[in-house]
């Protein structure tokens, strides 16, 4: 008997105890649920950029094209051939220099603005960052990616995030203070080439780390396949624009940004000897119109008939 008046009197002392609700993460006027947590994407102040490509020309280049990436020489475009190193101001009629020479090789790690943290890729499928102890006067692991993939270039540092792509076909951007994980998207096929920031920033410009500096920001994407060249908001995502070549050229490169925010991109053509540098730009596009109705066939609708009043 005791123990069951013992057990009625701990069943209404918990009866009586208050209940705790659990922690609510949603929007304002979300209606409070267990699984409401906070986007991943802090919400966008402006609205999403709307850009188009425009071609400026090509300026022929002496082919073949070497396997090594094109890169920019100060003011001008370096694309290794077979000859040595061609070098052509991206400007249309320009004429291309070929000198010996060879192409310089890609630093193993990627410095952000501030010299506090820097960042790799490698073959092996990781993702690294490392931060500078002040007190121990080297650079120590600050987090790290395992991922199933193979990555064969560099990252490349927008703001507060870290973008990379690897050959499962996969542009990603992580939190560059901690890895976690804000976009993935696929573009169809692997890509081997570094990504570009557009539009460019200075060397000497200090990097802005907020969420907010990351808006108008676009990611140039050459898949492996050559076939085109893709921008993507570095915000979330999605697809900008995109340039596409004939069936018979493929680009070679990377997309470089130059000067003025101008973009080159090295081609081949189906010979080998083809080879050219094509010239972009990304202008604003056009707003769109508002929605008008469409009659169902298609067609204008026929004027009415006079009334005879």
């Amino acid at each position: 008997m005791r123990a069951i008046a013992r057990c009625l009197l701990a069943c209404a002392a918990a009866a009586a105890m208050p209940t705790v609700a659990p922690a609510q993460y949603a929007v304002p006027g979300q209606e409070a649920q267990p699984n409401n947590y906070p986007p991943a994407l802090p919400q966008r102040h402006g609205p999403a950029p709307r850009y188009v490509f425009e071609s400026l020309g090509e300026i022929a280049l002496p082919g073949p094209l070497a396997g090594a990436p094109a890169f920019v020489a100060g003011d001008s475009v370096a694309v290794p051939v077979a000859e040595g190193i061609a070098r052509v101001d991206a400007e249309p009629g320009a004429s291309p220099d070929v000198a010996a020479g060879t192409a310089p090789v890609p630093e193993a790690w990627v410095v952000a603005a501030s010299g506090k943290r820097r960042y790799r890729t490698t073959q092996e499928g990781i993702v690294e960052a490392q931060k500078w102890s002040g007190v121990r006067k080297r650079w120590v692991r600050d987090w790290k990616i395992v991922a199933p993939n193979s990555f064969l270039a560099a990252p490349v540092v927008v703001g507060p995030r870290l973008c990379y792509a690897g050959l499962d076909d996969l542009v990603t951007c992580v939190r560059a203070s901690n890895g976690h994980r804000l976009w993935a998207v696929d573009v169809g096929d692997r890509i081997s080439r570094s990504l570009a920031r557009w539009p460019s920033k200075a060397p000497d410009e200090r990097e802005d780390t907020r969420e907010r500096a990351v808006e108008g920001a676009l990611l140039l994407v050459v898949p492996d396949d050559g076939a085109s060249v893709i921008a993507l908001d570095a915000y979330d995502g999605s697809r900008v624009a995109h340039f596409d070549l004939p069936a018979t050229h493929r680009f070679a490169s990377s997309a470089l940004v130059l000067s003025g925010d101008r973009i080159a991109v090295a081609r081949k053509g189906y010979e080998d000897k083809e080879a050219a540098l094509v010239l972009l730009r990304l202008t604003p596009a056009a707003k769109p119109k508002e929605n008008a109705p469409v009659p169902y066939n298609d067609a204008s609708p026929a004027p009415a008939a006079p009334s005879g009043r």
